[in-house]
């Protein structure tokens, strides 16, 4: 699916969601250097090639260039904090289940059985709080949940890691430009 609505350079589109202990998280009033906001879907929390696991298992190379890991996803509260608790996730993980801010972000779409459904998108926003890049993480992998196939995994796990890798080098890019 391809993503259509043209914000990068754009003002990030603020907002202001609950996490897992039901506390309120606001886009503004995030102290980072820069925000990595990723869309997931609520299927990332059936799949062991999830996303949000590998931003996790890559948080203090984040951390490090003073980047901060944010997830949307249509999700209760519930239902993430027993995710991170199964698989030791410390990232912040926000509950959009009315999608608002899913659609703000132009990330929702409908399936061919007419499920409204995550487009996985990531977006770099910086301390100004513009977006300074946009990734498509569809592009870079395509989900085959359900196929237990060492192949195929070994195949999802490279492509998020070579996303993951983009976003790191596009900060340190970035960060250098505006020194």
């Amino acid at each position: 699916m391809q993503y259509k609505k043209l914000i990068e350079g754009e003002r990030a589109i603020n907002f202001c969601l609950k996490d897992k202990e039901n506390k309120k998280i606001c886009l503004d009033e995030l102290k980072s250097k820069w925000i990595v906001l990723f869309f997931f879907d609520k299927n990332s929390f059936e799949s062991e090639n999830s996303e949000i696991i590998y931003y996790s298992k890559t948080q203090n190379e984040f951390t490090e260039i003073k980047a901060e890991l944010i997830g949307i996803g249509p999700v209760n509260g519930k239902d993430i904090n027993n995710f991170c608790s199964k698989h030791n996730i410390d990232i912040k993980l926000l509950s959009d289940l009315n999608y608002n801010v899913s659609e703000d972000y132009g990330v929702v779409y409908f399936d061919n059985y007419g499920n409204m459904k995550i487009l996985p998108m990531t977006f770099l926003i910086n301390r100004e709080r513009n977006i300074s890049k946009i990734w498509n993480r569809e592009k870079m992998y395509y989900r085959f949940s359900g196929y237990a196939d060492n192949l195929i995994e070994l195949w999802e796990q490279s492509k998020m890691w070579a996303h993951i890798s983009k976003v790191l080098d596009a900060i340190e890019l970035l960060d250098k430009n505006i020194k």
